[in-house]
């Protein structure tokens, strides 16, 4: 809007508050519009843009909401102290639960289902091991409860594999095949359609174009105010006003075809993205149901004829099963946000019913209605002469990957969209494309190129401000990069060139020392005196913290030795007297009596 000259405003200066209310005023005039085309260009491109997002991201937000819709119960069962058996009991429950609710296998509110998850849990995770699971830290918690969930999903898909279980398990694989059939032929129906209209609405406006190689082709249409002039009624002033009414209702629906064409082709490019991500996805999932085929075999032939699995065989393969049937789920998100944008931005094109039938009739006449197709082969065999022309012309058979090669405006004639006023007629690159300013521009016959060459830079500055008056464009023609650097200039004529110029020499060849203790004020001297003399006379103390312990030096104070004499217990000791006894009358005696004479001392002697 500020860029756009008709509304006044000057793009050099910031806006004031006069300005802002005045662009406040036009935008929402804009925006009041009924039947407007062009707006609903914009909305379109707005909603795409706003929904329209990777696949990875959008697999990212579901799984999000999803655990924020399970983080309160898990958070519970985290948080939950649990004292009495009932209160285990129903702890188990919630975790029940919450494997239900993070697998999307079934409504925990129906009993089967409630009474398969829980006898798969248990069977992994018995209840008796409540009491070692409440003793684990936080975060252990979590990751318990995530690869309980997985391998309590692998034995629930197991299971219903073999027949089992499976209780409020949908058929997700040939529900996904359906859809994608499904998604992918409703997406092509509608282009076909939107083609159809396309078709008609390019002949109209291709119609109205005065090519340079056809001098003599008369407009069917008037879109300029000389144009709008030269009324063909000549019998009268009746049918002179007559003509003139005339002239002016077709020169506004001769508008609303010009527009209703490029929302036509803005919602034919969002299409044909809608249907590479169909196609992206039927890839995919092919190659997800080849990988849960193999792995659900595998688990077969693991556990057959088998009593008693080691855990390190069979779960790892449940998680993964688990993760395969994850990423289903994730296809199947992706498929329903396809559905949605196609179903919303087939919405936008009820502005088209406005544009007066008979008016498109009086704008294509006799013309036959060529599909791209078509058109490209009407001009096969034809070639652009780089005669006289400004720019390089790069034909197909000087260039390996010409297909690749990223032409400007979509591949949209570059001068059908500033002589037609922003008419979006396809070019034909096997022609030849011109190469000007390191950029490739398309061309719808060989007389548009050449007078596209011979003054390259007016077309160019031309297209830039077409943009200006038409913002809905922007977008469709791929110049948002230009817009954001601020590449849009507005055409003015070219200023005489001036140049000051001034030479300076270097003012320090040498690199000079500057002493950082150098002072030359006396007062600051003194005022350093003063500071040595207050801190010789203060008590110097430090503070250790835990940041710097490991760069500041530790200092210890010692005391001198002192020489200490030390005081023991005395020892004593005591001895009993030796037994000592004299045996007499072993000799000089007849009979044989012995007598015994003791000799031992007294002890207190």
């Amino acid at each position: 809007m500020v860029l756009n000259p008709e509304h006044g405003f000057i793009s050099d200066r910031p806006l004031v508050r006069d300005d802002v209310q005045r662009l406040v005023d036009v935008c929402v005039q804009k925006l009041s519009e009924e039947h407007s085309v062009p707006l609903a260009t914009i909305q379109m491109q707005v909603y795409f843009d706003t929904n329209f997002a990777p696949r990875q991201d959008i697999i990212n937000e579901n799984r999000a909401n999803i655990k924020l819709r399970t983080a309160p119960l898990i958070k519970e069962i985290i948080e939950t102290n649990t004292k009495t058996k009932e209160d285990l009991d129903k702890l188990y429950r919630k975790m029940v639960v919450t494997t239900i609710m993070s697998s999307g296998l079934g409504n925990p509110t129906q009993l089967g289902v409630l009474r398969e998850a829980a006898a798969a849990l248990s069977s992994v995770f018995p209840q008796t091991e409540l009491s070692q699971f409440m003793s684990m830290s936080r975060k252990d918690k979590e990751q318990q409860i995530v690869e309980l969930t997985q391998i309590t999903t692998g034995i629930r898909l197991f299971n219903r594999d073999c027949q089992k279980g499976g209780e409020g398990i949908e058929d997700l694989p040939n529900l996904l095949q359906k859809a994608v059939v499904a998604t992918q032929s409703s997406l092509e129906s509608q282009l076909q359609k939107l083609l159809a209209r396309v078709s008609i609405l390019t002949t109209a406006v291709e119609n109205c174009i005065r090519y340079p190689a056809e001098p003599e082709k008369q407009e069917t249409c008037e879109t300029d105010d000389e144009e709008e002039e030269s009324g063909v009624g000549t019998e009268g002033d009746e049918g002179d006003v007559e003509e003139e009414v005339s002239v002016e209702v077709t020169k506004r629906q001769t508008q609303m075809v010009l527009d209703g064409l490029a929302t036509s082709r803005q919602l034919e490019v969002y299409l044909r993205k809608l249907v590479l991500e169909v196609d992206i996805s039927r890839q995919v999932l092919s190659e997800l149901l080849e990988k849960l085929k193999a792995r659900l075999s595998n688990i077969h032939d693991t556990v057959r004829f088998r009593t008693a699995i080691p855990t390190v065989q069979v779960y790892p393969q449940f998680i993964d099963l688990s993760e395969t049937w994850s990423s289903l789920q994730d296809e199947m998100v992706l498929l329903s946000n396809i559905n949605n944008m196609a179903w919303n931005l087939h919405k936008f094109l009820q502005v088209l019913e406005y544009i007066d039938e008979d008016t498109l009739k009086h704008m294509i006449g006799d013309a036959t209605i060529l599909t791209d197709e078509e058109r490209l082969k009407a001009t096969t065999g034809l070639k652009i002469e780089s005669s006289e022309m400004k720019t390089e012309v790069v034909y197909p058979a000087q260039v390996t990957d010409f297909d690749k090669i990223p032409l400007q405006y979509l591949g949209f004639c570059a001068w059908s969209i500033i002589e037609g006023h922003g008419a979006l007629i396809p070019g034909n690159p096997n022609m030849g494309v011109c190469r000007w300013n390191g950029n490739y521009y398309a061309f719808s016959s060989p007389a548009a190129a050449a007078e596209f060459g011979r003054h390259p830079d007016k077309y160019v500055l031309a297209v830039t401000d077409l943009m200006q008056k038409k913002p809905e464009l922007i977008s469709l023609l791929q110049l948002q990069e230009q817009v954001s650097a601020g590449e849009l200039p507005v055409m003015k004529p070219e200023p005489v060139i001036k140049r000051d110029s001034a030479i300076q020499t270097e003012l320090h060849p040498i690199p000079s020392y500057i002493d950082p203790t150098y002072r030359w004020n006396e007062w600051d001297l003194k005022r350093e005196a003063i500071k040595l003399a207050n801190i010789v006379k203060s008590r110097t103390k430090s503070v250790q913290t835990l940041r710097s312990w490991h760069k500041l030096s530790i200092g210890l104070q010692v005391k001198p030795l002192k020489s200490q004499g030390v005081q023991t217990v005395r020892d004593s000791s005591s001895n009993v007297p030796t037994l000592q006894n004299f045996i007499y009358g072993l000799r000089g005696r007849r009979d044989d009596k012995q007598f015994v004479m003791t000799l031992t001392r007294p002890v207190h002697e």
